[in-house]
């Protein structure tokens, strides 16, 4: 159990520090600073964090420390990449989850927001936190692609609904530049989808679980890349249920007493992106017969299950299969990955029989 917290609350310019110590029940704060969030602030923290702890009469141990943050996008990166660098134990955690365990908040402003963060580390922390780790060159480039990527796909929705709705129909003028530019944004999309690809077919960090996915019929080279982005290459969330559950394919139900009993549904807290991705990819292989998708479906709908729970029982099928690869090192094969849970135990039932 880690003793010592610091708190980080970021924002665009600066980020407020909190440095909290804890004996038993009793939280002590050590020390409060506020420092702009360059690289000359991370080093001014650095060293003040340091300070703050020798005054303290405690030591500056780097495996004695946690810091920890709300994700708040680009605000937080650079200084997580700095303290990772440095080899400090950093724990960059959602904003909703430190907000929900915070209980009843009267009072809010940058420094008692720190000091909330680290009350939250201190008492949260287990064996389970993963620490930040800094993503390669290679990953960064892949982010901003998708980011790049994710962009100009709204902006292409938004002029094809302009034109379909009429607005502009009186003027030729007008419809013809709203052409131009969607025009312009396919273009650029393309140019964007070809880097992608390009990236992950010749990077030796990417390109060998890229090449696995991309083997299971359905699975486009975007939702590979998506994929790889969000588990930093299959090093996270390796368990089929986590990833569901990020996703948003797996259905919770709640049950309290006889007064609530509402059915499993899945939560709207989730990846939309990847959801959407893994939507497609269920089409895809249903309506290019899939060895396993496919027939799956098509049994779910034979026992009446509706069509949408079909599909989203048919994305998580993928995600289990996806893994099972990535596991197995290997390209699909329906001979290894065809196989149910119900097979997989019989076959080692008769195995240890024989």
């Amino acid at each position: 159990m880690k003793k010592i917290a610091v708190g980080i609350d970021f924002s665009k310019k600066t980020f407020d520090v909190t440095v909290v110590r804890r004996e038993e029940d009793h939280f002590e704060e050590l020390g409060y600073c506020a420092f702009p969030n360059d690289t000359k602030g991370f080093r001014s923290f650095e060293k003040w964090v340091k300070t703050t702890l020798k005054t303290a009469s405690e030591k500056a141990d780097k495996s004695s420390l946690i810091f920890c943050g709300e994700h708040t996008g680009t605000y937080s990166i650079e200084l997580c990449d700095y303290l990772a660098e440095k080899g400090y134990f950093m724990w960059l955690e959602s904003a909703l989850v430190i907000h929900r365990k915070a209980g009843i908040i009267r009072e809010k402003n940058d420094r008692v927001d720190s000091k909330r963060i680290a009350h939250y580390a201190l008492c949260n922390f287990s064996d389970d936190v993963r620490a930040y780790e800094r993503p390669s060159k290679e990953m960064k480039k892949l982010k901003s692609l998708i980011s790049a990527h994710q962009i100009l796909t709204k902006d292409k929705v938004t002029k094809i609904n302009q034109i379909k709705s009429g607005i502009v129909d009186d003027s030729t003028l007008a419809v013809r530049m709203l052409k131009a530019e969607l025009e312009s944004i396919r273009k650029r999309l393309r140019e964007i989808d070809r880097s992608i690809k390009q990236l992950l077919a010749n990077s030796e960090e990417l390109s060998h679980n890229y090449k696995i996915l991309i083997s299971f019929k359905g699975v486009g080279f975007l939702t590979a890349a998506y994929l790889i982005l969000k588990t930093l290459n299959f090093r996270y969330m390796t368990n089929a249920r986590e990833l569901g559950c990020y996703i948003g394919v797996v259905p919770h139900g709640q049950q309290s007493g006889t007064s609530v009993n509402k059915p499993p549904r899945t939560s709207r807290y989730r990846d939309s992106m990847a959801n959407s991705l893994l939507s497609t990819c269920a089409l895809q292989a249903i309506y290019y017969n899939n060895e396993i998708i496919r027939p799956y479906y098509d049994r779910l709908i034979a026992r009446g299950v509706i069509r949408q729970k079909a599909l989203n029982n048919c994305k998580f099928k993928i995600i289990n299969v996806l893994l099972a690869m990535i596991k197995n090192d290997r390209k699909f094969d329906i001979t290894i990955h065809g196989k149910s849970k119900a097979q997989w135990l019989q076959e080692d039932i008769d195995r240890r029989t024989a």
